[in-house]
């Protein structure tokens, strides 16, 4: 037979669990005010502002300007910006290729750039112009020439682009050997070398076939120094053979040879 349990032995369990509901409601009301208090004390103390802003990276563009840009000022609040919006603001910079900005250490800002890596530069009178990984010309002058190649007489923008993009191919064991690259027309070009090599060739390929550079030389060890040919195959030819006297010609005397036809030397390559 069931036991029968009386309504007033019940009670005191009703009574403890409905005392218990109303403190874990009590006690869930107080956190969440507590949370609700928290945040608010938060936003309205320094410690919800921008401390410092920092910017990594930068190269072409000066910090300030990058700082600038991003729109953020010290003193802003913290949460107060988009971190997309301010990305697309510096990304929209010449010579950026992206950027992230970052929230870090509670009240700092950094502002990551990732630029287009400088190919090439052009000398101007007052300067150098960087000339950028996707193909353009950077604006702005340096007084210290960047550590690439000079680019010169490539007023056709087409074969600047194209150059370009042959010089990304190269790695920079051979790209810092390349003082120089001039333009003479006609997709060709004349690249003269550190280690004092004139290099003659056509834009196109013109990558492919420098990789063989190294092992080029290595094979002219006891033939002086001269111009190396990769329009058609791969020749040698002495400055002496050329010039006559062993010197390469000044840029006034390019194009006068000595009497009769140089000899070649025609190189392996691998």
């Amino acid at each position: 037979m069931d036991k029968v349990i009386d309504i007033e032995d019940r009670i005191p369990s009703l009574k403890e669990k409905r005392r218990r509901r109303t403190n874990r409601n009590f006690l869930f009301l107080l956190v969440l005010f507590l949370l609700l208090l928290a945040v608010l004390l938060y936003f309205q103390s320094p410690l919800s502002k921008v401390r410092e802003i920092r910017v990594e990276g930068a190269g072409l563009q000066s910090e300030e300007e990058y700082i600038r840009a991003s729109g953020i000022r010290s003193g802003d609040a913290l949460w107060g910006f988009s971190a997309g919006e301010v990305e697309q603001s510096v990304t929209g910079l010449e010579g950026v290729e992206q950027a992230e900005v970052i929230r870090k250490d509670f009240r700092d800002v950094v502002i990551r750039v990732d630029e287009f890596e400088t190919v090439a530069i052009i000398q101007r009178d007052s300067g150098f112009q960087p000339v950028l990984a996707d193909g353009s010309v950077f604006a702005q002058l340096s007084g210290a020439p960047p550590s690439a190649p000079i680019l010169a007489e490539f007023d056709e923008a087409g074969q600047l682009r194209k150059m370009v993009k042959e010089l990304e191919k190269l790695p920079v064991s051979i790209t810092s050997l390349i003082s120089e690259l001039k333009y003479s027309g006609d997709g060709s070009i004349t690249a003269f070398m550190t280690d004092g090599y004139e290099v003659r060739g056509v834009i196109s390929g013109f990558a492919e076939k420098m990789e063989y550079y190294p092992s080029i030389v290595a094979q002219l060890t006891e033939e002086g120094k001269g111009v190396i040919d990769l329009e058609a195959g791969v020749f040698f030819t002495s400055y002496e053979k050329i010039y006559g006297d062993g010197e390469k010609q000044s840029d006034d005397e390019e194009g006068e040879t000595a009497e009769g036809e140089p000899d070649e030397q025609e190189i392996n390559i691998p």
